[in-house]
């Protein structure tokens, strides 16, 4: 192979590279943002991209996900998102239930959902527990994404 026929493949892979990067999901919150956010997924079916993020406002966790919808097999007739907030040390300090909150379902819709975010009754925040919310996404009664956000830990 010469210089040239090489340099025009190695070319053409960095070329393939760079536009699979543009493709990875984007990084958590920005480094300034009050949310630590999981990256952008795509759901199972690829009809829709989904987030979830969480974030301690007042001493409290808040959460809230976030849809793109890809394409027209989605919409809110036959879609549901539901965003909860659960204690991954709940059971550990004595309490009967892991989930401290849930936003209830509410059609799919493109955006960041519920609003204002979902909010942790303060009576079940405890600091140095570790939060985390997930952003569940179905459609014609079957889950295609269910996904979470990074930890959150109280002070």
């Amino acid at each position: 192979m010469s210089n040239g026929s090489l340099s025009r493949v190695l070319s053409g892979v960095f070329a393939g590279a760079a536009a699979l990067l543009l493709l990875a999901p984007e990084a958590a919150a920005a480094p300034d943002s009050p949310y630590s956010c999981s990256g952008v997924y795509l759901s199972s079916d690829g009809a829709a991209e989904v987030q979830s993020c969480i974030y301690a406002e007042n001493g409290v966790p808040r959460a809230f996900g976030g849809l793109r919808i890809k394409n027209d097999s989605i919409n809110r007739d036959n879609c549901t998102m539901v965003v909860t907030v659960i204690d991954k040390d709940a059971y550990a300090s004595g309490a009967s239930d892991e989930v401290v909150a849930t936003s209830g379902e509410f059609p799919c819709l493109d955006g960041k959902y519920p609003s204002p975010p979902l909010t942790v009754d303060a009576a079940l925040a405890k600091p140095d527990h570790r939060y985390v919310s997930f952003t569940e996404i179905t459609k014609d009664g079957q889950g295609i994404a269910r996904i979470y956000s990074p930890e959150l830990i109280l002070p």
